[in-house]
């Protein structure tokens, strides 16, 4: 079966997950609430299972396209000299190369009109938990994985890092949405948390607004000046825009014609 498109799959990683998170959650939650009661959770559900395969099949197809148009750029010795270097050391790489990428993607998707209206899809959650995470427009995380994926490529690193990063990306991504209390003092600086991604989704005024770009380095952050992170947690999320809380009003409103 095409691994791109793996229901079986899906399902084991969906309980594998909630089996780590809902525990998690339950005992040190941040605001106290029933998972499965939290509003638009089953729109999340189906986010999860439809719209991560459709932005699998787009990454791929993206990809494929841009390295043929970019594949000049290519440079043998540069990739023979990142394939040459201990695994350790060529995941970090890997992952400073993904996340500046990635970090200016994510930066562009808030600040151009255009890749607004998909990104939006995603800051539409009002309440933050893991399964948050999931609430993504196809087309916006598409643009913003190509960002920190292509460069990475392009230098060369072996399959072994390639998939150690994606593994590692995925994971944080729902971690650093969770509904947890938790905070880990200056290694907030190092490595995204909950704390440093719940600012990026703070809806209380413009001084909060666009922060915290990174998914993986928040000291990506304060080198482009972008950094926020208080010693609380914010107090409102979302958006003030109106957004369709099902999954197929989520996933048209994008293309829908503005007033």
């Amino acid at each position: 079966m095409d691994p791109l498109f793996n229901p079986a799959r899906l399902a084991v990683a969906f309980v594998v997950l909630g089996a780590i998170f809902v525990p998690l959650e339950r005992f040190f939650p941040l605001v106290r609430r029933q998972f499965w009661q939290r509003p638009g959770v089953w729109t999340d559900v189906a986010h999860f299972f439809i719209s991560g395969v459709i932005r699998k099949l787009l990454v791929v197809f993206v990809l494929v396209v841009l390295i043929y148009w970019l594949g000049f750029l290519v440079y043998p010795p540069l990739q023979k000299a990142m394939t040459s270097l201990p695994w350790w050391l060529q995941f970090v790489i890997a992952n400073v190369v993904f996340d500046v990428g990635a970090y200016w993607g994510h930066r562009w998707a808030h600040t151009v009109p255009f890749l607004w209206r998909f990104h939006a899809v995603h800051h539409s959650s009002e309440h933050l938990d893991w399964m948050a995470a999931s609430r993504v427009h196809p087309v916006d995380q598409t643009f913003i994985r190509v960002c920190g994926i292509l460069p990475v490529y392009l230098l060369g690193f072996t399959k072994e890092t390639f998939g150690a990063l994606i593994a590692f990306e995925g994971l944080l991504a729902i971690f650093i949405h969770a509904n947890v209390r938790w905070r880990f003092g200056w290694l907030e600086w190092l490595v995204a948390t909950p704390a440093f991604h719940h600012w990026h989704h703070a809806n209380e005024s413009p001084a909060t607004a666009n922060k915290n770009f990174s998914g993986l380095l928040p000291w990506v952050d304060w080198v482009f000046g972008t950094m926020h992170l208080p010693k609380r947690f914010p107090a409102r999320y979302g958006i003030d825009e109106p957004m369709p809380t099902s999954y197929p009003g989520q996933l048209a409103q994008p293309f829908r014609r503005r007033k």
